[in-house]
């Protein structure tokens, strides 16, 4: 049986294949890296998390999103970092410009079973 070429992915595991691929690809390293911290502040703080994601995907800097939602490159900073609570009216200026709705959820047990409503910020 010939032995399979070095650069495919069979008989590898995924891990190993990403550290090849990242040793080939800059930008690939640094998307993971990325990634990687987003996991770790969704464990903390999911909302923070999730906007800095979505940040990422549409490839905006900070201060775009800034600039955009009205607000200071310091208060995405922070947010992102989980060390903010902003108000509503932030949160949802910060989701339009992430081509995002907000919704708050409400929730509670009845009966054992978990009940929610969810509602879009106007």
């Amino acid at each position: 049986m010939p032995k399979p070429l070095a650069s495919t992915p069979v008989g590898r595991s995924a891990q190993e294949s990403a550290t090849d691929r990242g040793g080939r690809s800059a930008d690939y390293s640094a998307a993971r890296a990325e990634y990687a911290r987003i996991r770790e502040l969704r464990k903390t703080n999911p909302v923070a998390a999730h906007l800095r994601e979505r940040r990422f995907e549409l490839g905006l800097t900070q201060q775009q999103v800034a600039t955009a939602a009205g607000t200071s490159h310091t208060a995405i900073s922070r947010l992102e970092s989980g060390s903010h609570t902003p108000h509503l009216a932030t949160l949802q200026r910060i989701a339009a410009v992430l081509d995002e709705e907000l919704l708050v959820c409400f929730q509670r047990t009845v009966d054992g079973e978990i009940e929610r409503d969810f509602a879009a910020v106007a």
